[in-house]
């Protein structure tokens, strides 16, 4: 469903009255409903900062791929060289686990990967003295306060790193807008929270109830299939 249809659903659901052929310039109760469309779908996104539909490979094939700069160690946000190539806006996270390296003029068939450390310990281990100025092929990495990329040792220039992130939260704007990345099998919870949101300020127990169960329901199946799993470490000793 697209941003009309889900809004005509819920005006549906929940017996809105009024004829709603487009989301654009709705005053009144169908202005809440579409705005409250539009809030569920953001509550979402935002139910986990990790679904898997919101990896960058999962919607755009690939994640970000930069050029890495002789002796500069860390990448932050943004664009142009000595970025990581996506802005804060598009952003919500790294996924840690698919960092990799190569030789550019190689290719990928030189790949290997890159070892997430903790922010402290790459900088004990590689931003101390003379090790600032070793530059060789990155073996670790790091992920800043502000988010950059953060390579040990610093690169001599002549590497690409590339990584997937998890992107950043979007609105639907127009009419035919669909929730990015979002399997169609679960657009009904985006309207059974919008339920809720309408049953809070209409006093309809009955409509939060339904739109309660199911969201719960889609909820937990959400999560089954698109959180990822968590794991148990090692002894400590």
């Amino acid at each position: 469903m697209n941003f009309l249809t889900l809004s005509q659903r819920l005006a549906l659901e929940a017996g809105v009255s009024g004829t709603l052929s487009t989301t654009a310039n709705q005053v009144g109760s169908l202005n809440r409903v579409v705005t409250w469309i539009n809030q569920a779908w953001m509550e979402l996104q935002t139910e986990h900062d990790d679904w898997d539909w919101l990896r960058s490979s999962n919607l755009f094939g690939s994640g970000v791929s930069f050029a890495t700069v002789s002796g500069q160690a860390s990448y932050p946000l943004g664009t142009g060289a000595g970025t990581v190539g996506i802005t804060a806006d598009a952003f919500t996270k790294w996924d840690r686990e698919t960092f990799r390296t190569y030789l550019t003029t190689a290719g990928v068939t030189n790949e290997t990967f890159l070892d997430w450390i903790p922010y402290d310990t790459w900088r004990d281990a590689y931003m101390l003295g003379a090790l600032r100025n070793v530059k060789t092929r990155s073996v670790a990495f790091a992920i800043g306060p502000d988010k950059s990329i953060c390579i040990g040792p610093p690169s001599d220039g002549l590497y690409t790193v590339t990584g997937d992130y998890f992107i950043a939260p979007t609105q639907m704007v127009a009419d035919g807008d669909l929730p990015t990345g979002l399997p169609a099998r679960w657009h009904m919870d985006i309207v059974y929270r919008a339920m809720m949101m309408y049953a809070g300020y209409e006093s309809a127990p009955e409509v939060y109830q339904r739109g309660a169960a199911g969201h719960a329901m889609l909820l937990a199946q959400m999560e089954a299939q698109y959180v990822p799993e968590m794991a148990f470490s090692g002894a400590l000793a």
